[in-house]
C-alpha cells in the first residue's frame, strides 16, 4: 500500500546525524525520507498530493528505538493484575487486588500478576505464599516481581506444579525456605520454570500486543528489540503483520537455551538455517539471546564482591566452558549473539567467551552484544572495544531502581554503574534501554538519568559518567539502530532513511536537564503513517 507523501516544515529538526545535526524541514515520499534541509530545498518535492504539516516551531526527531525490552511479556502484563508500586504501594493493596481478582475468576483457574517490588513496598519485603493463600484460597496464584527474576506463588500453585519441600533447587535457581524449612512461595531465577502456569493462546497474546503497541506509540517508540523471543512470539508478530495490525518494528532475539521458564530454540534455529537479518522491514531476526545471571534487586546478579551486609555474590548460570561452545555454534552459523550479563562476574564470563570464539572466528564487525552491561570494569571496556561488542546499557535501571542499587551494592560501586561516558571514551556503542516490563518503557526517564545521573527520588549517583543530551538521544535512536546494523535506515533523519518520526512540543536540547523526564510526544509516525496523536483518540488515529 502506498504511503502518504508529507512535508514537515517550520520546526526544529534533530536529525541525530552528527554530520548534519539540525534542519528546519523534511520531505517524506512513500514512507522514506527524500529531503532534509530548509524549506527552499524541501518544497521542491511538493506535489498536489503532498500533505503539508506546519510544525509551528515544534521539534521533529527520529522515533525512539528500544534496544532491549520484552514486548509480548509486557503485553501479557497488561492482561494481568497490576502489582506495580504506583498501584499497590503496600502489601494490603496488593493482596486486596488478588482477592478482587479471585471473586471474578472461576475456582482452580490461575490468577497472575506482575510488577511488585519489595524495595518499594511499605513493608520492604516479599509477599509470601501464606498471604496469597488467604487472599485467594481456591485459586493458584503467581505474582512476578518487576525484575522478572523472581516470582511468588501460593500453596495451590506450588501443589499443582508438583513443588514440595523436598524439591531440590534447580541449577541456576533457588526455592526459598524459611528457618523451619517451609516453602515461602518465592522462586528465584530458573526455579520459576518449575511452575506449571498455562501459556497464553495466540488471541490473548494478540490482544496484549495491541495494548502494548498503543503505549509504544504514545512513548514515541517505533522499533523494539524483543530479547526473549519464543516460537509463539514469532508467530504472533507474523500474525499481526498478516492482519495489518503490526504498528511497530520488531527485532527478535531468539531465546537460545532452556532457562527461567523459557524454552530454548538454538538447535531448531540452527537446523532450519536462520541467519541474522532474515525477515523484512517490520520483523527482522537479530540472533540468539543467552543469559548468564539474574538481577541486582533480587541479589542474583553475579558479583565478584558480595552484596552489602551479606556474603551473597549472586547466581552465575553458566561457566565459560559451558556457554562458549553454544555461543560459538550460533556465531559460526551466521547468528549474532546477545548475552545478558549484569554483574561484573557475569560480564567477565561473557567477554571471555567471546574472546575464545574470536580466537577461531573473527567476530569484529558482527555487533554482538552484552545486555544490560551494568558493571563493566575498565579492563572489560578495553576488551569489549577490541571485539567491537555493543553495550546494550539498561540506563533506565538508574532512574527506576537506582535507589535499590545503592542499598544492595553501596555508593562506591554504584558510582561506576552504567558508565556511558566511559563507553563513549572507549569507542563502544551503547544503546539505552528500559528492559520493559521490568521498568517503565518511557525513554525520557532513561534519557534524564543518562544526562543527570539521578534516580527517580532525585538521589545523585557519581556524575563523572553523565553524557550530553545529544548523546543520550542517540542512545535511543541511531546508536540503537547500529545495534541491529540499520543505522542508515532507522533512528536518523537523512535521505534514504525510514520516515519513523516523532513530534515534540519542546526541543530537548534547550530545556533544563531536570525537565527531560517530563517531555511528551505529541505525534508519532511509522513510515509516514500517523500512529499516535495527543489530540486524537487511538481509534481515531487508526481510522486515519
Amino acid at each position: 500500500m502506498r504511503k502518504p507523501d508529507v512535508i514537515f516544515f517550520n520546526g526544529d529538526v534533530l536529525t541525530m546525524d552528527d554530520s548534519f545535526p539540525q534542519a528546519s524541514a523534511v520531505a517524506v515520499k512513500d514512507g522514506m525520507i527524500v529531503a532534509v534541509g530548509d524549506e527552499s530545498d524541501v518544497f521542491d518535492w511538493k506535489t498536489e498530493h503532498t500533505k503539508i504539516i506546519d510544525l509551528n516551531g515544534k521539534t521533529l526527531m527520529p522515533g525512539f528505538i528500544e534496544s532491549h525490552i520484552h514486548p509480548t511479556i509486557y503485553g501479557s502484563t497488561l492482561l494481568e493484575i497490576d502489582c506495580r508500586p504506583e498501584t499497590t504501594p503496600a502489601m494490603e493493596d496488593l493482596l486486596q487486588k488478588v482477592s478482587e481478582e479471585a471473586v471474578k475468576t472461576p475456582e482452580d483457574e490461575w490468577i497472575r500478576g506482575f510488577g511488585w517490588d519489595d524495595s518499594k513496598l511499605v513493608e520492604m519485603r516479599n509477599p509470601t505464599r501464606w498471604e496469597l493463600d488467604e487472599a485467594a484460597p481456591n485459586h493458584p496464584v503467581v505474582l512476578k516481581r518487576s525484575c522478572a527474576h523472581m516470582a511468588v506463588a501460593n500453596s495451590k500453585a506450588l501443589e499443582m506444579s508438583g513443588i514440595t519441600q523436598e524439591t531440590p533447587d534447580p541449577s541456576g535457581g533457588h526455592i526459598e525456605r524459611d528457618e523451619n524449612g517451609n516453602l515461602t512461595g518465592l522462586l528465584q531465577e530458573k526455579a520459576q520454570g518449575l511452575l506449571d502456569v498455562p501459556r497464553y493462546d495466540l488471541e490473548d497474546m494478540a490482544e496484549g500486543m495491541r495494548l502494548a503497541q498503543q503505549q509504544f506509540a504514545e512513548w514515541g517508540i517505533t522499533t523494539v528489540h524483543d530479547m526473549s523471543t519464543q516460537t509463539t512470539d514469532l508467530q504472533l508478530f507474523q500474525y499481526l503483520q498478516e492482519q495489518n495490525e503490526l504498528r511497530v518494528r520488531v527485532r527478535p532475539w531468539i531465546w537460545a537455551i532452556d532457562q527461567n521458564g523459557f524454552d530454548g530454540s538454538l538447535d531448531e534455529v540452527l537446523k532450519v538455517g536462520l541467519r541474522s537479518g532474515f525477515g523484512n522491514d517490520l520483523v527482522k531476526i537479530q540472533g540468539m539471546k543467552f543469559m548468564l545471571d539474574g538481577s541486582v534487586g533480587g541479589k542474583t546478579a553475579a558479583m565478584h564482591d558480595p552484596y552489602v551486609d551479606t556474603e551473597e555474590k549472586g547466581i552465575l548460570y553458566n561457566s565459560v566452558e559451558e556457554i562458549h561452545p553454544l555461543m560459538e555454534k550460533a556465531i559460526e552459523s551466521g547468528l549474532r549473539v546477545a548475552v545478558h550479563a549484569i554483574g561484573d562476574r557475569a560480564i567477565e564470563v561473557a567477554i571471555e567467551s567471546f574472546e575464545q570464539i574470536h580466537n577461531n572466528t573473527n567476530i569484529t564487525g558482527m555487533r554482538n552484544r552484552v545486555e544490560h552491561c551494568v558493571m563493566p570494569t575498565v579492563d572489560h571496556l578495553r576488551r569489549m572495544k577490541n571485539l567491537e561488542l555493543v553495550a546494550a546499557s539498561s540506563i533506565g535501571f538508574l532512574y527506576h531502581i537506582g535507589d535499590n542499587y545503592v542499598a544492595k551494592l553501596g555508593a562506591e560501586r554504584v558510582n561506576h554503574l552504567f558508565p556511558h561516558k566511559s563507553f563513549k571514551e572507549h569507542g563502544i556503542v551503547a544503546p539505552g534501554n528500559s528492559d520493559l516490563p521490568v521498568n517503565s518503557g518511557n525513554p525520557w526517564q532513561s534519557i534524564y538519568s543518562a544526562v543527570t545521573r539521578k534516580t527517580s527520588s532525585g538521589q545523585v549517583v557519581e556524575q563523572g559518567e553523565q553524557i550530553s543530551v545529544w548523546d543520550a538521544l542517540k542512545a535511543f535512536t541511531v546508536d540503537a539502530a547500529y545495534s541491529s546494523c540499520e543505522e542508515q535506515l532507522l533512528g536518523v533523519i537523512k535521505e534514504g532513511s525510514k520516515a519513523d518520526l516523532i513530534v515534540l512540543s519542546e526541543n530537548p536540547l534547550e530545556v533544563k536537564p531536570d525537565h527531560l523526564k517530563e517531555m511528551k510526544v505529541q505525534q508519532t509516525y511509522l513510515e509516514g503513517d500517523l500512529t499516535f496523536s495527543q489530540s486524537q483518540s487511538y481509534e481515531e488515529v487508526l481510522k486515519g
